[in-house]
């Protein structure tokens, strides 16, 4: 028998570079505050990833990410801050978040995909308006406008992290365990369905795929890894309130995954960081800000449709194409030399 040939692509190759540079240059670089906002900026890939196989595999244009991520983090301070008159161990509360968003999220997928294209999305936009009035007014479960601090830092097999450079290693893993099962998802069966759907749906249903139920396990999927996202956000930052989970928050997400490459898995990562880093990077334009993302968001429609991935993978063949071009003309010249 023939053995199979295993080889690494180089474009993987150099992702796995990059990435072992930045895990072991960031933490050496960064300390304190710049580090937290850092964090932050994984904790927002691991959600933007949800939308990744909402809108990048399924095309199905999602703003319920905040909605989620509420769940999540109130759910996680209720249970680990004591307000409820009890403690509940951090490792079981994320176990817990998990399963009720996965319940919580088929149900939602099942009313909301009753609609279809643009009026599914502004159902999306109806679900995020009536979470964030709860979370900002209910007091006995939200806590109000003040909302709930005192929450319980991460705690695995007796061990917590004591600072950000410690939690940097720590979401680092689950970034990299979201990343890839998101990617697996790509290449499964569950993936080439929701492809097939975003491209034509008629002709998806005419090849036997459950178009509805489908999109349904889409939904429940960003809603579980929302949810994940906004119980490390609670633990992270030991405090929860309503302003995390506002419309505007909504579509800086969709910026993180448009910008990176929606249907991109390293690219979702690159536009979440980025995205997260550029309020400080452009502190002295705080009032232009949002001016800067619509501007932004227009000109990466325009002329990176595909974002920084596609860009990158543009480049590649180019540089691929030349490559094969020179050789195709030098390969006369060798054959006379040879003569």
């Amino acid at each position: 028998m023939k053995k199979m040939k295993s080889y690494i692509k180089p474009s993987s190759f150099l992702i796995f570079i990059a990435l072992a540079i930045f895990v072991a240059l960031v933490p050496a670089v960064n300390q304190g505050y710049s580090m937290m906002i850092l964090n932050l900026g994984l904790i927002y890939s691991i959600a933007t990833y949800g939308l990744s196989v909402m809108l990048g595999l399924g095309g199905q244009l999602s703003f319920a990410a905040v909605s989620f991520m509420g769940l999540g983090a109130y759910f996680t301070a209720n249970l680990c801050s004591g307000r409820l008159g009890f403690w509940v161990d951090t490792s079981l509360t994320l176990v817990l978040v998990l399963i009720i968003s996965t319940v919580v999220a088929f149900l939602i997928g099942m009313i909301l995909f009753r609609l279809s294209g643009t009026y599914f999305t502004f159902g999306t936009i109806g679900l995020v308006q009536v979470t964030w009035s709860f979370y900002l007014s209910y007091k006995p479960l939200f806590g109000g406008p003040d909302g709930i601090s005192n929450v319980a830092t991460l705690r695995i097999f007796g061990w917590s992290p004591v600072d950000y450079n410690q939690w940097f290693y720590v979401l680092v893993v689950i970034v990299l365990i979201v990343a890839i099962l998101v990617e697996r998802i790509r290449r499964s069966q569950l993936g080439r369905s929701l492809s097939a759907i975003r491209d034509n749906e008629i002709a998806a249903q005419t090849l036997g795929i459950n178009v509805y139920m489908t999109k349904v396990i889409a939904f429940t999927i960003a809603g579980v890894l929302a949810a994940l996202a906004g119980s490390l956000y609670a633990m992270h930052s030991q405090f929860v309130s309503s302003d995390m989970f506002t419309f505007e928050r909504a579509t800086s997400y969709i910026i993180m995954a448009m910008l990176g490459g929606v249907n991109n898995t390293f690219g979702v990562f690159v536009g979440s960081v980025l995205v997260t880093m550029l309020p400080e990077w452009l502190r002295g334009m705080q009032r232009y800000l949002q001016l800067i993302y619509g501007v932004g968001v227009i000109l990466l429609m325009v002329f990176m449709p595909m974002g920084l991935a596609g860009l990158a993978g543009n480049f590649g063949k180019s540089i691929k194409r030349k490559l094969r071009s020179a050789a195709v003309k030098n390969a006369p010249a060798e054959k006379e030399d040879a003569k």
